[in-house]
C-alpha cells in the first residue's frame, strides 16, 4: 500500500516515477536509506499519511484560509503533540524527519519539513524560510503580506509589506524551496553526523548532495576529509586536490594543502 502511494507521490509529468518529483519531505525520508540500512521508511510513510488525512478534513471542513492555517498549527502542536525539544538526544536523530515523525519532537529544520510539506497539502503557499539563520516556516497569502511560523513552538506572526515600500531592498528573509530544502536537510545531516563521528553517515550525506549538485568543490573537500577518516587516503587526496584546483583562492587551501602532503607521505610509507 505505502509502495504504490510514494509512486503517485514521485510520478513525473510524463506519467514515470523519477526520485527528482517527489515532494522535498519524501526525499528526505528516502535519503535516510542511505545512511540507516535498518530506517523502517514504509511505517514512516505510513505515519506521515495518517497526518495528512487529518489535514484533508481539516480542509474540507475549513475553506477559510486563515482559519485553515490556524486550524492546522493548533492540530499540529496542541493535538498531534509535535514540539522542539531540549531533550538529551543526538542532533542527528532530532533533525531525522523519521525520528520526528514517530517521536514528534526535534530540530526546527525536521519540524519544517514537515509542517510545511502538510500545509502544502492544505493548498496553502508555504514554504522553509532563514531569518537571522534561523530555520522558519513562511506562508504567503499575497506578495506584500503572509505569516512567519516558528517551527518548535507555532508561534505565528502576520506581517504587511506597504505596497509603496520604496525603501525595500530585499526580502526580510530567504525562501527556500523544493531542491533546496533538500540540500538543506542533508547539509544538516552531514555536520550533525560530523559532530558525532559517524563519518561512514556523513559520507551518505555527502554522496547524495553530489548526486544533485554535481562534482561541487566544496561537497569534494568534505568528502576528501571523510574518506581520509575512514582511512580511504587515495580517494581522499583526489578530492582535496580537486578542491585545491577548483578555489585556488579558499582561505583554507593551505590546511587542503597539508593535508594532502600528509597523504602523500602516508601512501609512502606504505610502499
Amino acid at each position: 500500500m505505502s509502495d504504490i502511494w510514494l509512486d503517485e507521490q514521485g510520478k513525473s509529468h510524463d506519467g514515470c516515477t523519477d526520485v527528482y518529483a517527489y515532494p522535498p519531505l519524501i526525499r528526505c525520508i528516502k535519503a535516510e536509506q542511505s545512511w540507516d540500512a535498518q530506517a523502517d521508511i514504509n511505517h514512516t510513510l505510513c505515519l506521515l499519511a495518517e497526518l495528512e488525512l487529518e489535514v484533508d478534513k481539516i480542509s474540507r471542513e475549513q475553506k477559510d484560509p486563515h482559519k485553515r492555517l490556524n486550524d492546522i498549527l493548533d492540530a499540529f502542536y496542541t493535538q498531534w503533540l509535535f514540539s522542539g525539544t531540549e531533550q538529551n538526544v543526538p542532533e542527528y536523530k532530532l533533525n531525522s524527519v523519521c525520528y520526528v515523525l514517530a517521536m514528534r519532537s526535534g530540530t526546527n529544520t525536521a519540524l519544517s519539513l514537515i509542517l510545511t510539506h502538510l500545509l502544502e497539502r492544505a493548498g496553502l503557499n508555504a514554504s522553509l524560510a532563514l531569518n537571522q539563520g534561523e530555520v522558519m516556516i513562511h506562508v504567503s497569502c499575497s506578495e506584500y503580506e503572509g505569516y512567519v511560523v516558528e517551527p518548535h513552538s507555532g508561534f505565528q506572526s502576520w506581517y504587511v509589506i506597504p505596497e509603496n515600500d520604496e525603501e525595500k531592498e530585499q526580502e526580510p528573509m530567504e525562501l527556500i524551496f523544493n531542491e533546496e530544502s533538500v540540500k538543506l536537510y542533508l547539509s544538516q545531516q552531514k555536520w550533525s553526523f560530523i559532530a558525532a563521528e559517524k563519518f561512514g553517515h556523513a559520507l551518505s550525506c555527502v554522496e547524495l548532495l553530489i548526486d544533485i549538485l554535481g562534482d561541487d568543490p566544496y561537497e569534494r573537500r568534505d568528502r576528501g576529509y571523510l574518506l581520509n577518516q575512514l582511512n580511504c587516503p587515495k580517494m581522499a587526496k583526489d578530492d582535496l586536490q580537486y578542491f585545491i584546483d577548483e578555489c585556488p583562492d579558499d582561505p583554507t587551501i593551505e590546511i587542503i594543502q597539508h593535508q594532502i602532503k600528509e597523504l602523500a607521505d602516508y601512501n609512502n610509507i606504505l610502499h
